[in-house]
Parts: structure tokens; sequence; C-alpha cells
């Protein structure tokens, strides 16, 4: 079963768009964001306290009555007119809105965004639309029909979150984040992630592409933890230093990778954002350990 992570990601690798989102409806009214994946350095929505989700009411009592996919190629002249905060704090250009309808209600929405300027959607977007429509209904269903509220994967998760926040913590860093080898489309997507208040989320965060990224071939090559005091000097690629810039001008970092037999699993990240961080050799084994930690709850292993 996908999550609605998983759901909003797999929607914006489909599309090529800039982001997308599933958002549910709050028993106390609105929605809160349940999925949120982005690319061509589009800012995350629900990291931000400042506007939060911006529709406007005649856009949402549209969904609510007609119960329809609603496509916009041109939100500067669209009619009505959209919340100005979507095109100026957030950069959309054009949308897709999917309501999400259980019974006679609206239990959420889909919304697809592209950035760069209008878009003219075609058929295949709204098909990709619909069938991320599908999936995130089934969850709901699947949820609803739960017997239990907590379920062996919540429990999981939430083991995962607070290891990487002890992590983080010990270490006195940033950021720490889980990437694993869990999809067919992008390379080793971050599934978990502690950060400090103000940190750029890297969860859902599309725009830097993985593959033959510097760490990740010599975590290939030699399978073994990759220690960094001073990445700028760590590597001359330009893609290397792209990602360090998108990640918060990075000055150190460890990666510990995670193995199934002859295939990395999954790779544990720990940044130290603005600052030098000679790693000791107790922090890089402190970093071994909750790696370890991990691998036992995703079944995989230290090299």
């Amino acid at each position: 079963m996908p999550t609605f992570q998983s759901i909003a990601e797999d929607l914006l690798l489909a599309t090529g768009a800039s982001r997308a989102t599933v958002q549910l409806a709050r028993p106390e009214g609105g929605l809160a964001f349940a999925g949120e994946a982005v690319a061509h350095g589009a800012r995350q929505m629900r990291n931000d306290p400042a506007d939060g989700a911006p529709l406007e009411a005649a856009t949402f009592a549209q969904l609510e009555r007609d119960k329809q996919i609603v496509t916009q190629d041109d939100l500067e002249r669209a009619e009505p007119s959209v919340a100005r905060a979507l095109v100026d704090r957030y950069g959309a250009r054009a949308r897709i809105l999917a309501p999400l309808v259980q019974g006679d209600g609206l239990a959420g929405m889909i919304t697809l965004h592209h950035l760069p300027g209008p878009r003219p959607w075609q058929a295949q977007d709204v098909e990709a639309v619909r069938k991320a429509q599908a999936s995130a209904l089934a969850l709901l269903e699947e949820r609803a029909g739960r017997k239990l509220g907590t379920s062996i994967e919540d429990l999981r998760d939430a083991a995962l979150q607070a290891i990487l926040d002890g992590l983080r913590a010990g270490l006195r860093v940033q950021r720490c984040t889980l990437r694993q080898n869990v999809s067919g489309a992008y390379a080793f997507p971050v599934t978990h992630e502690s950060r400090a208040d103000g940190v750029w989320s890297l969860r859902g965060d599309l725009t830097i592409v993985q593959t033959n990224q510097p760490v990740i071939m010599k975590m290939l090559a030699e399978r073994a933890q990759v220690v960094q005091d001073d990445t700028r000097s760590a590597s001359t690629e330009p893609v290397f230093h792209s990602m360090l810039k998108h990640y918060g001008d990075m000055r150190s970092q460890m990666v510990t990778p995670l193995f199934r037999e002859d295939s990395m699993a999954a790779a544990i990240s720990v940044h130290s954002l603005k600052d030098l961080h000679p790693w000791t050799p107790e922090e890089t084994a402190l970093a071994r350990s909750a790696s370890r930690l991990i691998g036992l709850l995703i079944g995989a292993t230290l090299a």
C-alpha cells in the first residue's frame, strides 16, 4: 500500500510538474498536508507557517459542489482569480486540483503546480492526477477500515524518527535523513528526516537527482561510510556543489550505507550546515550504530 507522501512523489515524477500535494480534511475544519513533493527548486508549503496552503473560497466551493477535477493553464488569467500568495510566494503559474470525495463530503484534495510558466495541461497529466486520486481514496478507505488506530508501519516509522532525532541531537547537527531505495523513478528519496528549526526539508524534495552523485557512487564502490569534514573540497563535480547549495550550503557530512546482499538499500546522512565539523571517531561510530539500528527496522545491514 502506498503512502500519501509516495502518491505525491509519483504524481510529480509522472507529470514533470513543480509541486504535488495531498491534503486531507481536518475534523476541526480546513485541510492539512499529508504529502508533498517538489522539484525545480520549489519551496514546500507544508513546512512554511506563513500562509499555509492558500486556496480561494470560490475554488473550494466549486470542488465541494461539482466534485470534478479542475485544470487551470494560466493562474494569472484564471477566473475567478486565485489567491495571490499562490503566485507571489509559492511561484505557481498553472495548476490542477482534484477533490477526494468520500460519501457526499470532501475528504481532501490533490494539487499539482507548475512554476516555470503557464502550462497547457495535457490528457496524460489529467490521467496521472486521476491515478493519484484513486490511490489516495483507496488509502483513505484502508485506513478507515482498520480495527486499530496504530499499525506496525506506524510504530516502525516512529522508531525510525526517534533514532534520527536522537542522532541529530547527539551530534549537534542541523539535519539527519534516511534515504531508501523505494522508488523506481527516483533514486533514494528521503523517507524520514530530522531537522532543526528553519532548516530546509529534503523529504519530498526531488530537485536534486541522486543518480551519479559522487557520494552515492563512492558508497556503491566501497560499501563503506563516507566522512567529509569539508564538503567544499571533497569533490570538484558541479552536480555535487549544486547539491551542497540546495541543501543549505552544507559544510560537513557523514553518510552511512545499508545493504541487502549486493544492493544498497538505504543511506543515513548527517548534515552540518554553515560550519565545518571535523568528525571524531566517537561521532562516526555513533552514526554507524544508529544506522545499524535503522537496518534492523528496515531489514538491511552495514557492509
